[in-house]
């Protein structure tokens, strides 16, 4: 018979000691909800938001506690966890900051700047700067939707050149060509 004090803890150990942390991580340490040091930033009155169909990092979709954080140059300037299932059908919205006048938001977006973006990865604690499928001016009151955010992989992006990577999404100036009258091998 059961006398009642056998419990499953959050991990489900029988009798175990395994308790959810402030984030509902079971036996985690309450850090996983606090945003990322380079993550943080101020609100504002001015306001724009960026939806990404998809974010990853290096093909595969970003984690539940991951991040997405938006800049103008080294200013963060808007970040959101990338929990897709708390999300509106699954598609996230990234909230970016302007400019309003403000000495708390001195240096954040002005009308026709285009953001950059980084994403950062919890589970490796690292950061990668990622590239938008299209670059959409900042404007206040803006809701602009992306196919997708994707980290930085570097090489030769011209399907012409011999030495062309097919996954590569910044060109790094790599690119080489068969000479005239030539192919590549």
């Amino acid at each position: 018979s059961n006398s009642g004090d056998d419990c499953d803890d959050c991990a489900g150990v029988p009798n175990g000691d395994a308790e959810l942390d402030v984030c509902d991580i079971c036996g985690g340490d309450g850090s996983s909800c606090e945003t990322p040091a380079a993550f943080e930033y101020n609100q504002s009155t001015q306001q724009a938001f960026y939806y990404f169909n998809t974010v990853t990092i290096d093909g595969e979709n970003v984690d539940v506690n991951d991040w997405v954080g938006a800049f103008n140059g080294e200013t963060c300037v808007g970040a959101r966890k990338w929990d897709t299932s708390i999300c509106g059908s699954g598609v996230c919205d990234l909230p970016i900051m302007g400019d309003d006048g403000y000495a708390e938001t001195d240096g954040y977006m002005m009308t026709g700047e285009i953001p950059t973006f980084k994403i950062y990865d919890a589970s490796e604690n690292t950061y990668y700067d990622a590239v938008a499928s299209e670059d959409i001016p900042w404007t206040n009151f803006g809701f602009n939707e992306l196919e997708n955010l994707q980290n930085v992989i570097e090489g030769c992006t011209d399907s012409e050149a011999c030495n062309y990577a097919d996954g590569a999404n910044v060109d790094d100036g790599t690119c080489s060509y068969a000479e005239e009258n030539y192919d590549c091998d």
